[in-house]
């Protein structure tokens, strides 16, 4: 059998299945998401070149587009690269609001599968996600994480009780300068791979720390690096109508650094995301 047969045949059984998925569900459009060929020159990145091809859908015909952009690599298992190229085709206009993709990725991105099909709606938030550039300097799946965290305790609260708290992602070293902390930091002297908001394991104690005073500090990579801290910082000039201290000053540290903040709101459970001084999103 020639070598690449196998691979060939997948590649094939796959792309006719996701044409057919896409015509059955009347998709808009279909992605396919592929790391392009490197030399035996080349030398390792963290970055993979990756070729996109998309196929969208105009009067009944799919007319076809292709770009090469980068990903960062991924762990094996990871959607990450997936969720990057929407938000990038979105920033392109070639992805719109309420659109149906599906996105096919082959096994040269490194995953660990023959292949991988996903069926996205591009809904409001992962839309709003990508139009004001939140995942630019932040891992998106991190980002995604908080946002569920957030609306979680937005809705639920803890142990019966509303809260009220923030988490400000961003590089640390910025971010640090307008940081006090109030108490103890309880994950102080854990190694990173512990201090992850990406492991499912740590979502209840995220949770039962937010009832703390304070806010969360968490990196572009979703490392936490403190609970129960105390932004330091001018809210001159800051405008948020209604909104208390917690509000101002994440409007503020945003302002001052190229942080995102995630906040919930004790009042009412409402999620909001400030960048830039502003808030761009409410959930």
């Amino acid at each position: 059998m020639p070598e690449g047969f196998i691979e060939k045949q997948i590649g094939k059984v796959v792309g006719n299945a996701a044409a057919k998925i896409a015509s059955d569900i009347n998709a808009n459009c279909v992605i396919s998401v592929a790391q392009k060929e490197k030399s035996e020159f080349e030398e390792e990145s963290s970055m993979l070149d990756v070729r996109i091809t998309i196929f969208r859908k105009e009067r009944d015909v799919y007319k076809r587009l292709e770009y090469m952009t980068k990903v960062n690599k991924v762990s094996v298992g990871s959607i990450v690269p997936i969720k990057e190229v929407l938000m990038e085709a979105i920033k392109k206009k070639y992805i719109e609001m309420h659109d149906t993709v599906v996105c096919v990725q082959d096994e040269s991105m490194g995953a660990g599968y023959k292949a991988l099909m996903f069926i996205f709606d591009v809904d409001k938030i992962f839309f709003n996600i990508s139009m004001h550039g939140l995942a630019e300097n932040i891992d998106p799946n991190v980002l995604e994480t908080i946002i569920n965290i957030a609306l979680e305790l937005g809705r639920e609260g803890r142990e019966g009780r509303k809260v009220g708290t923030a988490f400000i992602i961003g590089n640390e070293g910025e971010v640090l300068r307008y940081i006090k902390q109030l108490i103890i930091n309880p994950f102080a002297g854990y190694d990173e791979e512990k201090r992850s908001i990406l492991d499912p394991d740590i979502k209840e104690t995220i949770k039962e720390f937010s009832q703390l005073d304070g806010v969360f500090v968490i990196n572009n990579k979703g490392a936490i690096i403190r609970a129960g801290a105390y932004i330091d910082v001018d809210t001159f000039g800051i405008e948020l109508k209604g909104l208390g201290g917690r509000h101002r000053s994440c409007a503020a540290i945003t302002k001052k650094t190229e942080c995102i903040a995630v906040v919930v709101s004790e009042s009412g459970g409402l999620v909001r995301i400030l960048k830039d001084g502003k808030i761009v999103m409410k959930i």
